[in-house]
């Protein structure tokens, strides 16, 4: 499994970056409190000399000069970020080009517009390119575990990333995702994207308080692929899960 750990710059990702490091994991590290007001190659110095090790990507604000992420990741050598979409396609359009001038890759928030909603990120992919249509999907937003699995079957294609936390009630700090406590069923949803076969990175994240507990959410994960792996299937219940939601797409297509 793809699996990365997110990080948000401060003094308490100190734990996370350990926990991540001894694992042998990646991590994506939140830097959207950053004020992109001096030149790129300031901050990519700053940035650079506070990191022990380079993270595999990077979340920035969106300024108004679009050129500014794009900069900032190409000198710290970074080869993907992900950004808050701008309000328009014209101006998606206009970042996403020029990231691709850099060798940068960029995916989007999911969530506002002008990519708030699945035929959204597909109007993205016509009016621009497919590539362009990339997005990291915060599994938390979602209402249901339903919901999470019907945007997985719509936007398979498109999610390059997904943020796994979990959360007790509406407010409080992000739980792991296996957390007991937790209301998304965690165990459904890997089940369901593997049954899908969605090949994206798994983003593990939560409060920095539950840093120690990053070994055994990662653990689990790679149980349940092996699991899913050497049974060939999915359980009947997300078998089930998974059938009803295709019949609605495909219901909701038109298609006969």
């Amino acid at each position: 499994m793809d699996i990365a750990v997110y990080a948000r710059r401060g003094r308490r990702a100190g734990a996370v970056l350990t926990a991540a490091s001894s694992l042998g994991l990646p991590y994506v590290l939140d830097l959207r409190g950053l004020e992109m007001d001096r030149s790129p190659y300031v901050h990519a110095v700053e940035l650079d000399l506070e990191m022990e090790t380079p993270p595999s990507a990077l979340i920035l604000p969106l300024p108004g000069d679009v050129y500014k992420p794009v900069l900032i990741a190409d000198l710290l050598n970074v080869d993907k970020i992900l950004l808050p979409p701008p309000p328009s396609v014209d101006a998606l359009a206009e970042v996403y080009e020029e990231a691709v001038g850099y060798g940068v890759e960029v995916v989007w928030l999911y969530g506002e517009p002008p990519l708030a909603r699945p035929h959204d990120v597909e109007a993205v992919a016509e009016a621009v390119h497919p590539r362009a249509a990339k997005i990291a999907y915060d599994v938390i937003a979602a209402r249901s575990n339903k919901e999470i699995i019907k945007t997985l079957a719509m936007l398979q294609g498109y999610i390059a990333a997904m943020f796994l936390s979990n959360r007790k009630g509406r407010r409080g700090p992000r739980l792991p995702p296996f957390d007991v406590d937790g209301v998304i069923n965690y165990s459904d949803v890997i089940q369901a994207s593997l049954l899908l076969q969605w090949d994206g990175q798994y983003i593990v994240r939560m409060a920095p308080q539950f840093a120690d507990k990053l070994p055994i959410q990662v653990a689990v994960l790679n149980e349940i692929a092996e699991t899913f792996r050497n049974a060939g299937r999915a359980s009947r219940k997300v078998q089930r899960m998974v059938a009803e939601v295709l019949n609605e797409i495909f219901a909701g297509s038109g298609l006969e």
